[in-house]
């Protein structure tokens, strides 16, 4: 028993480093998960926008594009180690289920019996795993984590379960973000009962010219003071499907020798891969370096409760100076038709479009969508449409909702032809002005194989070329 307590010094110390003063339990629950976080000081609850941010944010999840497995390994002080693994799953437009695991392993160490003497060696592990999910309304994203945390060393065990909470609420440019992490009850261990570290965070993060980051939050960790963290991160587009990144970062959260807090870090992605880097220096203790990798796979989730959005009414934001992107998408009103039908609802919408009457439009292309079927093919048409007119209106956010419902639905449909090309076309350009060139890239290559209009091919070409510049 008094052999195990060979750890509480190295544990105090992840203490030390996160400001507490080491009376909590489970106290690895306040280091930073992921190199991407951590080198941006760990400012990471309003972005919080892959897998690792389950660890700070759960409902960052929500702003997941696909399926993402994360690894993470960090090579700490005194030979212990941290790693993370957690895996989102985008199961329907505005559901996103996650699970993660979280560990603090512990070299061998020399074990002691109650007069001093050494009796032999052991190891200890401190884990956290559970799972959760996230929803997204409107712009808006609540997640919650159910989680068990476990304590071993020397064969002694002790467990606790808790919960995270979050919210982020997103705009084009600007995110904020709550969390509140470790909410449950107690650890006992060795006779001593002690709670979880409460961990409260709220910070805001603003997108830059598209692509760059600038976060900062404050944060109650446990017992310790409230303290600060700021970050950047820089993007630099390499090729169509490929950026690098430089990260910087500050925590004030820290004690006099356990270094500046600062932290840097470096990043690639390459496709749907990446790789990140940090370095944290640990005063006294020497540096720490952590390296992070991150899989995505399958297809770019749908948009969140379109159905209703179809029809609900517009107050739009000032229309764009500039032209829409796609102006060769604007075709000829047909002939008047009988009222009530389709046709009609049609018709009078792409003459109200015509006009530039975007309300008008909005709405009437939304009573031709409930004039027919949810699953109708003719859905592409008035949702690839009505993305257009958000676009007219400076809705990017909204746009890519509408688009992806209209590719969607020409999937099921294998549809192909200017609609289609419309509605990928569009949703690269929201992508392309939100800082996604990645994505926007791959849905202009889309845009071009779903049509056979040589003028339509040509112009997409060219943005796709100026996209690689």
């Amino acid at each position: 028993m008094k052999a195990a307590l060979f750890l509480l010094p190295l544990l105090a110390v992840i203490a030390a480093r996160a400001g507490a003063v080491g009376t909590e339990a489970a106290p690895f629950l306040k280091i930073d998960s992921g190199a991407r976080a951590a080198a941006m000081g760990g400012a990471f609850t309003a972005i919080a926008d892959d897998a690792s941010g389950i660890f700070y944010n759960p409902a960052g999840a929500a702003l997941t594009k696909s399926a993402e497995i994360f690894l993470s390994h960090n090579q700490w002080i005194e030979e212990l180690s941290t790693n993370q693994i957690a895996y989102v799953e985008p199961a329907a437009e505005n559901l996103t289920y996650f699970a993660g695991v979280s560990a603090l392993m512990s070299p061998m160490m020399p074990s002691y019996d109650s007069g001093g003497n050494k009796t032999g060696e052991f190891n200890a592990m401190d884990a956290m795993y559970g799972g959760g999910l996230a929803v997204i309304e409107s712009g808006v994203t609540a997640g919650c984590f159910v989680k068990a945390v476990l304590q071993e060393a020397r064969g002694v065990k002790a467990s606790a379960y808790a919960g995270d909470i979050g919210l982020i609420s997103s705009g084009d440019k600007f995110r904020i973000g709550a969390a509140a992490q470790n909410l449950g009850g107690k650890m006992k261990m060795y006779r001593e009962e002690s709670e979880l570290p409460r961990i409260y965070r709220a910070g805001a993060a603003y997108k830059v010219s598209g692509r760059h980051w600038l976060s900062g939050e404050v944060r109650k960790l446990g017992e310790a003071d409230l303290s600060y963290a700021a970050g950047a991160e820089i993007r630099f587009d390499l090729a169509a499907a490929a950026a690098a990144f430089i990260r910087l970062g500050y925590n004030s959260g820290k004690s006099r020798n356990t270094g500046p807090g600062f932290s840097a870090g470096l990043g690639l992605s390459l496709l749907k891969l990446s790789l990140d880097y940090a370095f944290l220096p640990f005063g006294d203790f020497g540096d720490t370096h952590r390296v992070s990798l991150a899989l995505r796979f399958g297809s770019e989730r749908g948009p969140a409760a379109v159905s209703v959005q179809r029809t609900e009414s517009l107050e739009p934001p000032p229309v764009m100076n500039e032209p829409p992107p796609f102006p060769a998408y604007e075709e000829k009103t047909a002939p008047p038709v009988p009222a009530g039908s389709y046709e009609t609802f049609m018709t009078a919408a792409e003459e109200a479009l015509g006009r530039n009457e975007l309300d008008k439009a909005f709405a009437l292309y939304g009573k031709a969508s409930e004039s027919i079927e949810p699953e109708d093919k003719r859905q592409t048409r008035i949702l690839e449409r009505q993305g257009l007119i958000l676009i007219k209106q400076n809705n990017c956010a909204r746009a890519k909702r509408f688009y992806s419902a209209a590719i969607r639905t020409a999937k099921k449909h294998n549809l192909r032809g200017r609609d289609v090309a419309g509605a990928y076309s569009g949703l690269a350009y929201c992508q392309e002005k939100g800082g996604d060139p990645d994505w926007a890239a791959a849905n202009y290559r889309a845009a071009i194989n779903a049509t056979d209009d040589v003028s339509l091919k040509a112009e997409l070409q060219k943005r796709l070329a100026a996209l690689k510049k």
